[in-house]
């Protein structure tokens, strides 16, 4: 249970504009807050409200922190304070907004100010495992790691990562995020229990870098950075709603986003209404069959007639438990093919009575 007291996400590992092509058309979006990037991606959508779900105050305490430094601070003034720009301002920026926060988030962070003062977007259990993947991509084949994050073109990069990755030291350190023993003794995930035996995790992941690296270029997109470089910088690859282009839609979308503490499978006594699209990252990574029905119970008793969702899959391969989940096979198909976050496939559809 101490995962979901702990700060495991911080910064992006999703491709937010997977979900918003998949949820088009949702007036009403429920979605895990995670790290707070998907639920703040679901602001440049149409929907009049999204509401972001997490049984784990730590992930929502961080998302209520960054809209508030997104409603008081500029462009800039934010990468700073969120730890993706240098800063020496970080105590004060957050001093600036800390009247901002509910009591129970304002004494969070009081109580957590060193996490602050470092840069709270690498602070997540997962973003010090990707840094410490990167350094050790660094230092045994840092050339290599430089000219494929470099490559002009696709087929240079597809080229490269044949010739300098496929079958060798470096695929098998990019591998190491998917090991059992680094999920259950260093991360402490219960998703560990989920994984499939290390020869498939090995083979699963190469094959996804692979498809990857023939589509579309990985200094343009920030989950491939944070793997190869352990941290994003400013003028780089962002997640969408850190884009700066989009900023402003963002802030001015701040009103509505909800956060509400519980899980998936406490929808049906959460009294939050109905909705008519689910966001729900890879939340059967962490659950058995039985816990994944119970979640899904939860999505269907919020569940307008024909909602729409979008589900990651990560290692843990389960069937939709209900007839009245529909999976659009093209759509998701489509979508695994064009994500950017690499190591998922996107199950979407949904839901009839």
């Amino acid at each position: 249970m101490d995962f979901f007291q702990n700060l495991n996400f911080s910064s992006s590992n999703e491709d937010g504009e997977t979900e918003l092509a998949a949820l088009e058309g949702a007036s009403r979006i429920i979605c895990l807050t995670g790290s707070g990037t998907r639920p703040l991606d679901m602001l440049l959508s149409d929907a009049e409200e999204v509401i972001s779900l997490d049984m784990n105050p730590a992930q929502n305490a961080l998302l209520a922190l960054k809209m508030a430094a997104i409603e008081s601070l500029d462009y800039a003034e934010f990468l700073e304070f969120i730890g993706i720009a240098d800063s020496r301002s970080r105590g004060g920026f957050y001093d600036s907004i800390r009247e901002r926060l509910s009591p129970e988030v304002r004494a969070h962070w009081d109580a957590n100010r060193r996490l602050l003062e470092a840069g709270v977007w690498n602070a997540g259990k997962w973003e010090k495992l990707l840094r410490w993947n990167a350094r050790f991509l660094s230092f045994f084949r840092g050339r290599a790691v430089d000219e494929l994050v470099a490559a002009p073109t696709i087929e240079d990069q597809a080229r490269i990562w044949r010739l300098r990755f496929s079958d060798s030291r470096l695929r098998r350190a990019i591998e190491m995020i998917g090991r059992d023993w680094i999920w259950r003794w260093v991360m402490r995930e219960p998703a560990g229990e989920f994984l499939p035996p290390p020869r498939e995790v090995g083979e699963r992941l190469a094959a996804d870098f692979e498809r990857a690296a023939g589509s579309h270029l990985f200094r343009e997109c920030d989950f491939a950075t944070l793997i190869f470089r352990g941290a994003l910088k400013p003028g780089g690859a962002m997640p969408i709603h850190l884009r700066p282009e989009y900023y402003p839609q963002i802030r001015d979308g701040l009103p509505r986003l909800r956060i509400v503490e519980g899980g998936l499978a406490d929808l049906a006594s959460l009294d939050i209404g109905k909705a008519d699209g689910f966001s729900l990252s890879d939340f059967g990574s962490y659950c058995g069959s039985d816990i994944y029905a119970a979640c899904w119970q939860g999505v269907l008793a919020a569940a307008e007639p024909g909602a729409r969702y979008c589900e990651r899959i990560f290692m843990n391969d389960m069937e939709v438990p209900f007839a009245s989940i529909k999976v659009d096979h093209a759509l998701s198909d489509n979508l695994s093919k064009s994500d950017k976050a690499i190591i998922y496939r996107v199950r979407a559809g949904t839901i009839e009575r």
